[in-house]
């Protein structure tokens, strides 16, 4: 089972050294873990996104960006990888089914929201396998956008 990590010193260059494969990196399917982690100094004072580190039997194997809205009540799953070497084992969904949990728990969302770029449809069938419907299509990234309804759990 995974767990989210704080981003420390002593995990951070495994964070940052996580990869994609080739075809992913092409595709652009994810950004860089340098650069979710440039953002969310950029948006340190709005204290609305939040970092992870992905991690299993005290492996760190992927990275999880979160951001959130309290007003607007909605959980976004900003950036999620899974590292090259540990995909096809279960942690990406392993990874969204702990963030819906969280959202869920906390009984601060309606909603939680996750997107992908056009083209990644190992991510799209992830999602929707987990109960995500389509929302809309952002045009200006190139990403399809889904919603789970966490005011249908019960």
């Amino acid at each position: 089972m995974v767990e989210f990590k704080e981003i420390t010193e002593e995990n951070f260059y495994d964070v940052i050294n996580l990869e994609i494969d080739d075809y992913q990196q092409r595709k652009k399917f994810v950004a860089p873990n340098v650069r979710s982690l440039a953002e969310c100094y950029l948006y340190r004072h709005e204290n609305d996104v939040f970092p992870y580190a992905v991690v299993t039997d005290g492996k760190v194997v992927g990275f999880i960006l979160i951001d959130i809205d309290e007003t607007e009540r909605e959980f976004m799953i900003w950036r999620m990888m899974v590292d090259k070497n540990h995909q096809r084992r279960g942690f990406g969904k392993q990874t969204v089914r702990k963030a819906i949990q969280i959202a869920a728990d906390s009984g601060k969302y309606d909603i939680v929201i996750a997107d992908y770029v056009k083209g990644n449809d190992g991510m799209g069938h992830l999602l929707r396998s987990l109960g995500f419907k389509d929302d809309s299509f952002n045009v200006e990234f190139n990403e399809y956008v889904l919603h789970y309804d966490l005011t249908e759990i019960e």
